[in-house]
């Protein structure tokens, strides 16, 4: 197994969504309710997150009957579809996640993404060939450039110079940058010689717990915004 920061990662993000949480119920934003769901939500990506590292970590994903399944097709779609569907279904979450973002310091919501610069990993590993270097390209790449404009995003955001519009076109294309070239190149990953070092460990934690994390947090600054625009239309 080669070093990875993906482990680390996971422990900053969900420590500052945790983080986050605690806050905005401190601070009485959220009822103990609507924290107490946070929370599960939060505890059910980690276990499905264990789960996929432990049948990584096991070798199930490096037989020829997993990759039979087209993984990925449909592996980083899991913790997103567990998160729509608690939403949808669980109104204290539903309501939480909306006050979380209305309490959280924008900047903040920004300021994370930054840790997608931490992406330029994979473009290393493709240099080096033992990673799928188009994967690497067109996903990595895309991410790692993101990462960067967060940076920049972040610094004059909290100069007061973005605007609410702009914030919403930059989260919805931080979301794209992701899902435009998973969905639609698959296909062409699916075809390179190192496309199963995707799913070694710790690596398969990037597209099956990772990334969709990030997205969803792109997605759910966006659904804020897209509404503030609606209520002022």
């Amino acid at each position: 197994m080669q070093f990875s920061t993906l482990p680390i990662l996971i422990v900053v993000i969900f420590g500052f969504l945790w983080f986050l949480t605690r806050r905005t119920h401190r601070l009485g934003g959220i009822s103990s309710s609507q924290r107490n769901w946070l929370v599960v939500l939060l505890l059910i990506l980690l276990i499905w997150g264990g789960y996929v590292g432990y049948q990584s970590s096991a070798g199930i994903f490096a037989t020829e009957a997993f990759f039979s399944l087209l993984p990925g097709y449909w592996l980083p779609y899991v913790p997103v579809v567990i998160a729509i569907t608690l939403t949808m279904l669980v109104t204290p979450l539903r309501i939480g996640l909306r006050k979380l973002v209305d309490e959280t310091p924008q900047h903040w919501l920004t300021g994370i993404h930054g840790l997608r610069i931490l992406a330029l990993g994979t473009l290393i590993k493709a240099s080096m060939v033992v990673f799928p270097e188009k994967f690497a390209w067109f996903v990595g790449g895309a991410d790692l450039i993101f990462g960067l404009s967060a940076i920049a995003v972040t610094l004059l955001l909290r100069r007061g110079r973005l605007t609410d519009g702009f914030l919403l076109v930059w989260h919805l294309t931080g979301a794209l940058v992701i899902v435009a070239p998973v969905a639609g190149l698959m296909h062409v990953f699916m075809q390179e010689a190192l496309f199963a070092k995707l799913f070694s460990f710790p690596m398969v934690l990037a597209p099956a717990l990772m990334v969709p994390t990030f997205v969803m947090l792109n997605l759910l600054v966006a659904w804020q915004l897209l509404e503030k625009r609606m209520q002022k239309g």
